[in-house]
């Protein structure tokens, strides 16, 4: 390499810096290098601290430290100054040196929000920006914004953490709770750090994945690359895709384009919180109003349900079977009913809903949110099929997701309990920390609230076994407490702290109030929906996933109580009931503070549907705090997989 090749080199760097200048200009955006000064101007830094000499992206330079000589550069770091000028020279010196022998001083920068600011050595970044270097050292300082409500910074903070265990800068979310789902996807503890050689599998894997990713599109998307991740290793296992190849990657990765293409959509889910009692009109061509319109279905509608534990151990699978029945007597001759128990259709295992779908299966219910990745894989594969999961919030176009407004209850029982207690702690069990778990929570200590102001919760983990009894046993200062929702079939199983209880003096416990799945009036709603053409109305512009979250007004949800409950205690229940029965009252409204002092809510404003579902605080009157399970029971990793919810803390991991 002579000097006379660099120069020609550098032309032709310039030419494609004046070539990105004017695409700027045309844009109406900055043409020249961000200067991070200028934006730490009106940003407080609540510390700093040295990473030490660390390899940084490439494309994760965003720009100078200070003001000088920012405009020598276009935006994506190439020169911008003629050839017959003092810094062309230098530019071309480095080239020079970097093709003979490689540049092998380290730059310095600044880190911010995970964007490295050069302080020293622009030419250097410039000269491997043309090269199309990946990565150059660099001994960085990193700027710590305080933490604020803001998700930007939030996701910054869970990066931290992140980074503390791993050392991977070149990863990056767009969602809250991201870094923590990779973590346990790659089968690592909530606090276990990574080995060298996790660090170079997990490289090898984010290389080629990441090149799929920008050659199908995904650089158009408003989606990092570890979002597209966490979205195929929801379909592969982690260790599997270690092993794959590239092309292996991009035939997966093609397959699953159209779900990636749904999360980078604005709005990838529609909430019913309301069923559809008709076919919702909609506008058609003039010469379709000559041809008649689709008659009533004539032969039944083949049903499926697919559970993957009996009715005689489970009795979240015995509720589904007795919504089966009151399907049978509700349409009678209009369906068919296949009711299949004990099924396989785990994170990677389809074969019992594919089987049903090939079987001639119309409609299939799959009843445990586990079954979620089956259920897209087979929906892919039968698209005329409806498929139905029983989850919360997670739909996708072509399968489309239910569950109930359990917290609705979960405030009525907050509120009896606040009435009932002798004492200014009420106990309340959780089982996981789960999608709608912290809802149902918070509600019932809104209730308690509401009727008590004095009184906290005292909350307790059936999934973290820490030697204190899960009916409060050992404080005899708890006289109240909402235990588990359900009692399993079988008597060995009969939990005495069932629903809410109430403690007696000689320590037995009295049943008080208990809430209610109506599966039935559920699955009634959605067959109507289907025989009467409301289905094809509700949704299906190829980006919407379908949610259907329907509470006491669609009577989903109810809460039933002893009759031996004082007069004015059920008339007020009875009163709140009909309120929220008639969506004319929000258990989440006025102002909300969580139990670490963060206002979520203002009394102005209202949660969305999402909010309320992905709830990871805790209300301030409540005393616990969320779990993160380092090493959950195989049976939930899955589960947590889709559906776990960490901490409202961004430093979690």
């Amino acid at each position: 390499m002579s000097l006379a090749d660099a120069k020609q080199e550098y032309q032709s760097a310039l030419r494609q810096a004046k070539k990105q200048y004017r695409a700027r200009v045309n844009q109406g955006k900055n043409p020249y290098l961000t200067v991070l000064d200028d934006i730490l101007e009106n940003t407080p830094i609540a510390t700093q601290e040295s990473l030490g000499l660390v390899s940084i992206p490439m494309e994760s330079i965003a720009g100078t430290k200070t003001g000088g000589r920012h405009t020598a550069f276009s935006s994506g770091f190439l020169p911008l100054l003629e050839l017959n000028t003092e810094f062309a020279t230098k530019w071309c010196t480095l080239y020079e040196a970097h093709l003979n022998e490689g540049i092998q001083q380290p730059i310095r920068a600044y880190e911010f929000l995970n964007r490295f600011y050069v302080q020293e050595g622009n030419k250097r970044v410039s000269v491997l920006s043309y090269c199309h270097a990946a990565s150059v050292k660099a001994e960085v300082i990193r700027l710590i914004p305080p933490l604020t409500d803001s998700p930007e910074i939030r996701i910054y903070y869970e990066f931290m953490a992140f980074y503390r265990l791993s050392k991977i800068n070149y990863l990056y979310f767009s969602r809250e709770g991201s870094f923590m789902r990779l973590q346990t996807v790659v089968c690592k503890g909530a606090q276990e750090t990574w080995t060298s050689d996790d660090r170079a599998n997990f490289f090898y894997f984010y290389t080629l994945f990441h090149r799929e990713f920008l050659a199908l599109g995904g650089a158009d998307l408003q989606l990092t690359t570890g979002d597209a991740i966490l979205v195929y290793l929801s379909f592969h296992r982690y260790s599997d895709a270690l092993q794959q190849t590239q092309v292996q990657i991009r035939d997966d990765l093609q397959k699953l384009w159209s779900e990636i293409e749904i999360l980078a959509h604005h709005k990838t889910v529609e909430v019913s919180l309301e069923p559809s009692l008709s076919p919702k009109p909609a506008s058609q061509p003039l010469f379709q109003s000559f041809f008649p319109r689709r008659q009533p279905r004539q032969t039944p509608l083949n049903v499926v349900f697919i559970q993957d534990r009996s009715p005689e151990v489970s009795a979240w699978a015995a509720g589904h079977r007795l919504a089966k029945e009151s399907l049978e007597q509700a349409f009678e001759d209009q369906i068919n009913i296949t009711f299949i128990e004990n099924a396989e259709c785990g994170l990677y295992d389809e074969a019992e809903i594919e089987a049903a779908a090939r079987g001639g299966a119309d409609v299939i219910f799959a009843t445990s949110s586990e079954m979620m990745p089956a259920c897209l894989k087979v929906a892919a594969r039968h698209p005329q099929v409806k498929i139905l999961n029983c989850s919360l919030l997670q739909p996708h176009p072509l399968v489309r997701t239910y569950s109930c407004r359990i917290y609705e209850a979960k405030y009525l029982m907050g509120i009896l309990a606040g009435m009932l207690t002798q004492t200014p702690q009420v106990g309340y069990i959780a089982n996981y920390p789960l999608y709608g778990v912290c809802s149902a929570v918070n509600a019932f200590a809104r209730g308690l609230q509401a009727v008590r102001p004095d009184a906290r919760v005292i909350l307790r983990w059936q999934c973290q076994p820490n030697g204190k009894p899960l009916d409060f046993s050992d404080r005899p200062d708890i006289t109240v407490f909402s235990g588990r929702d359900q009692k399993a079939p079988h008597p060995r199983s009969q939990a005495t702290y069932y629903g809410l209880c109430r403690r007696h003096a000689d320590g037995s416990l009295e049943e008080i109030a208990y809430p209610v799945w109506h599966w039935g009036n559920i699955y009634q709603h959605i067959i109507r929906s289907i025989l009467n053409g409301a289905w094809e109305t509700d949704g299906g512009d190829g980006f919407h996933g379908i949610s259907y979250w329907w509470g006491m007004s669609a009577e989903a949800v109810e809460l039933h109580h002893t009759d031996a409950l004082p007069d004015v205690s059920r008339h007020l229940l009875d009163l709140i009931t009909r309120h929220i029965r008639s969506c004319e009252y929000d258990p989440f409204v006025g102002r909300i503070i969580t139990n670490t002092g963060r206002v979520v809510k203002t009394d102005s404003n209202s949660f969305t549907p999402e909010e309320i579902i992905h709830m990871n605080w805790l209300n301030e009157n409540v005393d616990g705090a969320i779990p993160v399970l380092d090493d959950p029971p195989a049976e939930l990793r899955a589960l947590l997989k889709q559906q776990g919810i960490y901490p409202d803390s961004a430093n979690t991991l």
